[in-house]
């Protein structure tokens, strides 16, 4: 058995390991947010989805306003890993 000083004096069970923890789960899920808008803004300008490509949003074809998304995703992605990254 342990004694009440060393209870005291060791950290709870997950407590030393939990910031790194909840900060890897943050950048996995932001890079996974990312990877997914990314990949499939890629797929979307393959000539097999060309016809999906062309559709018209906001005047202009839906591949290009995908492509033209990717920086200003990014962007709010990163504002986002820094606000609740701290």
């Amino acid at each position: 058995m342990s004694s009440p000083e060393q209870e005291k004096s060791s950290p709870p069970p997950g407590g030393a390991t939990s910031p790194y923890r909840r900060k890897a789960v943050l950048s996995f899920s932001v890079f996974g947010v990312f990877f997914i808008f990314y990949m499939g803004t890629a797929i979307l300008q393959t000539p097999t989805f060309s016809k999906l490509a062309a559709v018209p949003w906001f005047g202009m074809p839906l591949g290009l306003l995908l492509s033209l998304l990717i920086f200003p995703v990014s962007w709010a992605l990163i504002a986002i890993y820094f606000r609740l990254g701290r």
